[in-house]
């Protein structure tokens, strides 16, 4: 390197970078908010004669909006008193908002349609985040500093969430813990502070961190250290897009809140296309909007439940009140600090909450109305933002001339979805039938929705529980993946983390450990609570890839 000829022009072949032009989706302004919103764009829009654009840059943002509030049986009214800004707030990772999405380029889809994508790009991008990619990127992608506590997780089952007499943080599988237990534990941490039982006093620490994203601005400017409204104003938090709280028409609590995601996460396609000047595609995806109500009444029913007061504060979700069809991305956080409840009013039966697109649509759960709130984020329609470049004229030709017939490999998701495998039940099924060239299979456990214990619901819709960006400790044995009739593991696994670590391991490790990831945020005990089970299936012959096969 030190003999090659230099030159300055040999820095960069570009010329000149801008990152923040954006174009607005196709619905101007127009979501259904109810059940799954489709949001449309038409990259075909991205056009510049003169200038490049990479797919990999390319981001949407959108604009949701939550909107709470509590009913009495026969009127809405406000929760109470200080920390009000905590009560809701958006689960780990952003790219959850999304249910499914497709990709087409000149009329031909690329990348289908596929449900609950969002479970499949979370473990993707927590096998190739770092712990530094977390803390330096993780709260624009939707993350905390820390990822979901494992010792916050309650299981609270039906019959004894029922003669509970609070408190209750939830019924069946919750981690919506935010504050200590007790008011003598002091401040809720990851880790138990306290002496008691065990993990007594631990909060869910990354909900806790999505929930003081949001500046405070109600009570008059008079909160967030007393900065907001003064040096913060609620004009700088609309021009810089920061997320913010606050209180409307009386009742109704509000939270603006900017998402971002990386289409690259979404699509691989989209990471592999390169530099272009022209793409002749359109995107679609189907963002997780709803509204539902999560009890406050001892019986754990809003229409008939005894009213509670104070220390006794119970959550119950109820799916009759749910217009959730999938992933609910919604959290409703546990807000008794042990000894007072002071922000739910004492005739509050429930609490009626809805994220959106934009605003907030017409609602009659219990008798709530979240459309008369008049809540509307400041950014009314979806986003994507693009780079425009400007390269060395010669370089820019021979880049063209090169990448007239260009191949694109990248990888694609297809799912199943199985129900009401029992407890000690077996499970043997043909679940792809003639895939070409597979390179893993993920297996993600969840609690069924027939459990009698648990919330009758699928576990990825309570807005208590952490799930989807966590999971259950749900316990697999004699796993055995065979691809065209051929078995992948040398042997049944009872299939632990050690398991875990050979099949995600990548081809290089920092350490000379026989079995390691490069990076990456799992680790045992979260994975221990919060599993995914992952069998490589990569490694075959090269005239087998292009070979229709069969997954068992």
């Amino acid at each position: 390197r030190s003999s090659r000829p230099q030159n300055v022009e040999d820095y960069s072949p570009y010329m000149d970078k801008q990152s923040n032009n954006y174009i607005n989706d196709l619905n101007s302004g127009i979501y259904t908010n109810n059940s799954l919103s489709l949001v449309q764009f038409d990259l075909g829009q991205i056009y510049n004669s003169q200038k490049f654009t990479d797919t990999n840059d390319l981001y949407i943002v959108l604009p949701i909006t939550i909107v709470a509030a509590c009913s009495t049986g026969t009127a809405v009214t406000a929760p109470t008193g200080a920390g009000l800004a905590s009560l809701c707030s958006l689960k780990t990772n952003n790219i959850h908002l999304i249910h499914q999405a497709d990709l087409q380029i000149q009329g031909k889809s690329i990348e289908q349609t596929q449900p609950f994508i969002n479970i499949a790009k979370h473990f993707k991008m927590m096998s190739e985040m770092s712990v530094n990619d977390l803390k330096q990127m993780g709260a624009t992608l939707g993350f905390s500093d820390e990822l979901d506590n494992t010792r916050s997780i309650t299981w609270s089952g039906k019959t004894a969430h029922i003669a509970a007499a609070g408190p209750v943080s939830g019924n069946g599988f919750s981690n919506n813990k935010i504050y200590g237990t007790t008011v003598a534990a002091g401040i809720g941490s990851n880790y138990q502070s306290i002496f008691g039982a065990q993990n007594k006093g631990c909060v869910n620490l990354a909900a806790a961190q999505k929930a003081c994203r949001y500046v405070d601005t109600s009570a008059g400017g008079l909160t967030y250290n007393n900065i907001s409204g003064s040096i913060v104003t609620s004009a700088s938090l609309v021009e810089e897009f920061r997320p913010s709280f606050s209180i409307l028409n009386t009742n109704y609590l509000v939270w603006y809140d900017y998402a971002v995601i990386k289409l690259n996460t979404l699509f691989e396609s989209m990471g592999n296309v390169g530099l272009i000047r022209k793409l002749d595609a359109t995107l679609r995806i189907w963002v997780n909007t709803g509204t539902l109500a999560v009890a406050t009444t001892l019986e754990g029913t809003p229409d008939v439940g005894t009213i509670q007061v104070g220390a006794n504060l119970k959550y119950t979700y109820q799916p009759s009140y749910s217009t959730f069809t999938n992933t609910c991305q919604l959290m409703i956080n546990y807000v008794n600090d042990g000894a007072t409840a002071p922000n739910i009013p004492a005739a509050a039966r429930a609490i009626v909450a809805g994220l959106f697109i934009g605003g907030p649509p017409s609602t009659n759960i219990l008798g709530v109305n979240l459309f008369t709130s008049g809540a509307q984020n400041t950014l009314r329609a979806c986003r994507m933002y693009y780079s425009q470049i400007t390269m060395n004229p010669i370089k820019a030709l021979t880049y063209v001339e090169s990448n007239r017939n260009k191949k694109v490999v990248y990888r694609n998701i297809i799912s199943n979805q199985y129900n009401n495998t029992g407890a000690s039940g077996t499970f043997n099924q043909l679940i792809n039938s003639g895939i070409v060239h597979p390179t893993g299979v993920l297996i993600v456990p969840f609690i069924s929705s027939t459990v009698a214990e648990g919330i009758l619901d699928y576990q990825w819709k309570s807005p208590l529980d952490s799930c989807p960006s966590t999971t259950a400790p749900i316990s697999l044995t004699n796993l055995q993946v065979s691809v065209g009739g051929t078995n992948i593991l040398t042997s049944t696994l009872s299939y632990g983390f050690e398991n875990f670590i050979q099949q995600v391991s990548m081809a290089d490790t920092l350490t000379s450990a026989d079995f390691g990831i490069s990076c990456g945020l799992f680790s045992q005990q979260w994975w221990d609570n919060f599993r995914y089970y992952y069998v490589n299936v990569e490694r075959s012959g090269i005239a087998d890839k292009s070979v229709p096969r069969n997954i068992n």
